[in-house]
């Protein structure tokens, strides 16, 4: 290695020490988040009549204590919507109940969080659990909230959380590569970049997993300290790649890098969700699965070499995508 790289990865391994890591967190304010994983979601249910909401309400929610519910009839005064995170429907003669909803539900941006409930009956489980996770997607900013005080939702809100984080880093990684065209300095802000941001989103994801899962917000540090035997070694991989991906050139490099921001940070996530559920680490199969399962999803991401280009981007026999899962594989066999 040439001896200006060696220096350069030198400096950049320090980063990846247990101070450096200590410092990142110390930068980190949890005090918003959990304010808004503690804040009990409000929950709306309109049903024909209250009996039928009510029923609906509690095999959506369970019976936690923690969710703040509502019920009401289908016909009755909609004035005050605004108070509710959300509005649950449930209209089998289609009275036009669920199009009243939207107009009485304000909303700042986007649609109104104003939810159909399409099951047969409100004992239908696929049905109930279609809607937990389409509420999580137009509700993220409220899915540790909700993950929280409702046991039912943890599964739905936890992958939201997940999908978002592993998306947001995709997406960063793919931007962050841009200044790596300038030689030396540029490649260098690149990989310092990419290790802070990536390294917080991270870590705010196991926060807010932990919060889904029931967590002492209060101990932050205990939350990452249970979760760091978990995602450590991969932690620490993911954050040499990244450095390496820094250094080459923009055509090249774009691709490899958000595989690995993408399918990396959706592997620590579930890899953290699957120990607050189960209480045990993943086996290696499971996280070689999480592996996989970030490298296929990131196909779907609005990519550059997409229409058939990725094997010119790799530079190689091999499709990107399909390089930095085999190198994965091979990292974890050979822990």
């Amino acid at each position: 290695m040439p001896l200006g790289n060696r220096a350069r990865s030198k400096r950049f391994g320090m980063l990846g020490t247990v101070r450096g890591f200590v410092s990142i967190v110390k930068e980190l304010s949890f005090d918003d988040v959990r304010a808004e994983a503690e804040l009990a979601p409000r929950l709306l249910v309109l049903a024909p009549d209250e009996s039928a909401a009510a029923f609906l309400g509690r095999a959506l929610c369970g019976d936690s204590p923690a969710m703040s519910l509502s019920f009401r009839p289908l016909n009755a005064a909609l004035k005050d919507l605004g108070s509710f995170d959300a509005v649950v429907v449930h209209d089998p003669e289609r009275t036009g109940a669920i199009d009243r909803a939207h107009e009485a539900m304000p909303s700042m941006d986007g649609p109104a969080p104003v939810f159909a409930f399409t099951g047969a009956d409100s004992s239908a489980s696929a049905a109930l659990a279609e809607l937990r996770a389409t509420m999580m997607h137009q509700l993220p900013e409220r899915a540790s909230a909700f993950g929280r005080a409702c046991p039912p939702f943890r599964a739905a809100a936890a992958k939201v959380v997940i999908d978002e984080t592993s998306k947001a880093n995709a997406q960063f990684a793919l931007v962050s590569n841009i200044p790596s065209v300038v030689p030396v300095v540029g490649a260098l802000a690149a990989a310092s970049a990419d290790f802070l941001v990536l390294t917080k989103n991270q870590v705010m994801m196991f926060y807010k997993i932990g919060a889904i899962h029931g967590r002492d917000l209060r101990d932050k540090w205990g939350i990452l300290r249970e979760i760091s035997p978990v995602v450590g070694a991969g932690f620490v991989w993911r954050t040499l790649a990244r450095e390496a991906a820094s250094f080459v050139p923009l055509a090249a490099g774009t691709i490899p890098k958000v595989v690995i921001a993408y399918a990396g940070t959706l592997a620590a996530g579930r890899a953290a969700d699957f120990y607050f559920r189960m209480g045990k680490k993943p086996s290696r199969e499971q996280m070689l699965a999480y592996y996989r399962q970030g490298a296929e999803a990131v196909k779907k991401l609005p990519l550059p070499g997409r229409n058939g280009n990725e094997r010119e981007e790799s530079g190689g026999g091999k499709t990107a995508l399909s390089a930095a899962a085999s190198n994965r594989n091979g990292e974890l066999s050979g822990a």
